[in-house]
């Protein structure tokens, strides 16, 4: 829109230019004073032979050039996809979703899964480091990672997305979860099924 504007602008400024500057060229300008002294000009010759009138130089102002904005290439598209707000935006929905906040996980013999997710898909170099206690217990691309050997007793977990210069894109905040061993008074209660 802006473009559009300077240019009609240019124009406007370059055809004044040239009809000013070429008016003198093209005519000559009389004075002419009437029997009750109103004054006129014209590029009519009056019939008293009065010479022409001496105009002042015609200032002229050179038209702004304006060099059009580059193209957006390719290249450019891949480095805003790559830039770190770009991602910090579209990953800011990424969370923990397995376990849940103060969950009682049972876990009889096997492993605990911790489980992330976020609206897009990971893009090519991306990585989640998944803590565990405080410490990072594994780095990964896949969406659930499974925990062995957990004792019983109070845990916390989050993850970290890095992209593929390592930048810290976002932070899941911290689960806290309980792994509870079934014994002789606090198995898990099970529901019954009706009509079965």
């Amino acid at each position: 829109m802006k473009t559009v504007i300077y240019m009609r602008l240019i124009t406007v400024l370059v055809a004044l230019s040239l009809a000013l500057v070429a008016s003198p060229l093209m005519a000559q300008v009389y004075k002419v004073v009437d029997k009750d002294g109103n004054v006129t000009f014209t590029d009519q010759p009056p019939g008293d032979g009065s010479k022409p009138v001496e105009l002042a130089p015609i200032s002229v102002i050179e038209a702004p050039t304006y060099e059009k904005a580059p193209e957006a290439t390719a290249e450019d598209d891949a480095e805003k996809k790559m830039s770190l707000s770009y991602l910090r935006k579209n990953y800011k929905d990424f969370a923990i979703i397995s376990p849940q906040q103060e969950e009682s996980v049972w876990r009889p013999d096997g492993p605990i899964s911790i489980a992330w997710s976020t609206r897009y898909a990971l893009q090519e170099g991306m990585k989640v480091n998944v803590y565990l206690d405080g410490k990072i217990h594994t780095t990964t691309a896949q969406q659930v990672v499974a925990v062995a050997g957990l004792d019983r007793g109070e845990h916390t977990t989050k993850a970290e997305l890095r992209d593929s210069k390592n930048r810290v894109i976002a932070t899941t905040e911290s689960v806290v979860f309980f792994v509870r061993q079934p014994g002789l008074y606090n198995r898990p209660r099970v529901t019954p099924r009706v009509g079965g």
